[in-house]
C-alpha cells in the first residue's frame, strides 16, 4: 500500500476508534406483527464507513494542489453519473471512469494513475462503530439480515470478514447480479424476488436518502433512514422512521410501527366518520323528501276536499234554484210546466247529476236536440219519483 493510502487508512481508523464508552440501553423487543422479520441494508455509508474512499480521492487532489473538497464533490458526481449510464458497467469500471473524468475536469493525469489503489482501498473500509453490535443483537432476536450493495460481488466477498459471518453469498444482492445500480427500481424488485420480501414484515435500512429511501418508499417499503448527517427529507417521501445510528434501529422500528398503526387507525376512524356523516346526510335528505312528499299529498287532499265542497255547494245551489222555480210555477197554477222547469239557467242543463251515470247522461244530453234532451230528463225525473 502506498504512503498516501496508509496515511488515509490511519486517519480514518483513528476516527473509527473513538467509540462511545457508555453501554447501550436495553432495547425493547421489536414488534412487526408477523411471524417473519426481515431487514435489508445498504452497504456503503450505512454499514461501512465509506468516507475513506472520497477522502482518498481528495488527498490525491490535495497533493496535486487541487482543492480536496472540490475534488470529492466532483468525484461523487461522476461516480453517480457512471452508475446511472445507459450501459451497465462493473463497479471497477465505474471507479476508473469517474477518475478519468476528474483528470478531464482538472486537466491532469494523476487521478487515473491511482485507480488501482482506489479499488484496493475498498478492502480497508470498516463498519461504523454501531454496526456490529446492532447486527448481532438483531440476528439473535430472529431478524433475517440481507445486504443490497452498489458494488461488485468480488469486493463484497473481501468484506465478509468485517461482518463476522453475518453475511454470505446467499443473503446479499449486488449490482453485478441485476446489471443496474440503485436507485433503479429494478434493483429493489430483484431484492423482493430473491429474498421473498413482503412489505408488512420487512424494513429497508439505509443512510442514503436518494439511492435507497426514495425508491424504497415509492415501492411502499417500510424504511429506516440512518440520518448520520442529520439532513432533511422530502415532503411526501418521508421514511417510516428516522434514526441517527443503528443502535436506535429496534426502537425506531417499534415507534414506526406504532405510528403507522395509529395513522391507519385514525384513517379508518376518519373514513367511518365520513361514511356516518354521508349516511346521516342521506337520511336527513330522505326525511326532507318524505316531509315534502307528505306536505304535497296533504295539499293535494286539501285541494280535492275544497273542490268537492265547492261542487257540493254548487249542487245545492242548483237544487235550491230548481226547487224555487218549481214552487213559483206551482204558485202560478202551472203544474204542467213543472217538469219542463228541469231545463234552467240557459246552460242546457236539464238536471243536476247525482251519480256517475248521471254525469255521463248529462254530458251526452248537451249535444242532443233540446226536445229529446228534455224528454230524457222528464223520464229520469219520473223514474226517480217512482223509486221513492
Amino acid at each position: 500500500m502506498s504512503s498516501l493510502a496508509a496515511k488515509v487508512v490511519s486517519q480514518v481508523s483513528k476516527a473509527l476508534s473513538n467509540k462511545p464508552n457508555e453501554e447501550e440501553e436495553a432495547r425493547k423487543e421489536p414488534y412487526f406483527g408477523h411471524d417473519r422479520r426481515a431487514l435489508t441494508f445498504d452497504l456503503y455509508g450505512t454499514l461501512l464507513n465509506y468516507q475513506l474512499i472520497p477522502h482518498f480521492v481528495g488527498q490525491v487532489g490535495r497533493e496535486n494542489n487541487i482543492n480536496p473538497e472540490l475534488t470529492e464533490r466532483f468525484f461523487a458526481m461522476y461516480l453517480e453519473r457512471m452508475m446511472y449510464a445507459v450501459d451497465f458497467m462493473s463497479y471497477r469500471d465505474v471507479l476508473e471512469n469517474a477518475m478519468k473524468y476528474l483528470d478531464m475536469e482538472f486537466n491532469t493525469k494523476v487521478f487515473t494513475a491511482n485507480v488501482d489503489e482506489l479499488y484496493l482501498m475498498h478492502y480497508d473500509i470498516k463498519p461504523h462503530f454501531d454496526v456490529l453490535p446492532a447486527l448481532h443483537s438483531l440476528k439473535s432476536k430472529g431478524f433475517e439480515l440481507y445486504l443490497m450493495a452498489n458494488t461488485s460481488l468480488s469486493l463484497v466477498e473481501k468484506q465478509f470478514d468485517h461482518f463476522e459471518g453475518l453475511f454470505n453469498n446467499k443473503n446479499i444482492l449486488v449490482a453485478d447480479e441485476v446489471r443496474c445500480y440503485k436507485p433503479r427500481l429494478e434493483f429493489f424488485k430483484a431484492a423482493v424476488d430473491k429474498f421473498k420480501l413482503r412489505t408488512a414484515d420487512h424494513f429497508h435500512v439505509s443512510a442514503d436518502y436518494f439511492q435507497d429511501i426514495i425508491p424504497a418508499t415509492r415501492l411502499h417499503w417500510l424504511t429506516a433512514y440512518v440520518n448520520r448527517s442529520k439532513t432533511g427529507v422530502f415532503k411526501g417521501m418521508e421514511p417510516s422512521g428516522i434514526i441517527t445510528n443503528l443502535s436506535e434501529l429496534e426502537e425506531g422500528m417499534i415507534n414506526a410501527k406504532k405510528r403507522i398503526e395509529e395513522e391507519e387507525r385514525a384513517a379508518r376512524e376518519r373514513e367511518l366518520a365520513a361514511q356516518k356523516e354521508e349516511a346521516d346526510a342521506q337520511l336527513e335528505a330522505a326525511r326532507k323528501a318524505e316531509a315534502e312528499r307528505a306536505a304535497q299529498e296533504a295539499a293535494r287532499k286539501q285541494a280535492m276536499e275544497q273542490q268537492m265542497q265547492l261542487q257540493q255547494q254548487q249542487q245545492m245551489q242548483r237544487q235550491q234554484a230548481m226547487q224555487q222555480q218549481r214552487q213559483r210555477l206551482r204558485a202560478m197554477g202551472l203544474d204542467d210546466m213543472v217538469d219542463d222547469s228541469i231545463d234552467f239557467g240557459g246552460n242546457n242543463q236539464y238536471f243536476v247529476p247525482q251519480t256517475q251515470e248521471d254525469r255521463i247522461l248529462a254530458e251526452k244530453m248537451r249535444n242532443m236536440n233540446p226536445n229529446k234532451a228534455r224528454a230524457l230528463a222528464k223520464a229520469r225525473e219520473r223514474a226517480l219519483r217512482n223509486r221513492f
